[in-house]
């Protein structure tokens, strides 16, 4: 039963992906810094 059901979990990273999540949420994060001090 569970070899009928089984599946590979593939971990399959895009860095371009994760380059843009990551410069977004920095970008995000030091905007609503600039504002807290205003």
């Amino acid at each position: 039963m569970a070899k009928d059901n089984s599946f590979d979990v593939v971990s399959e990273v895009d860095l371009q992906e994760v380059d843009n999540a990551y410069q977004q949420t920095t970008k995000e994060l030091v905007q609503r810094y600039d504002l807290k001090d205003s």
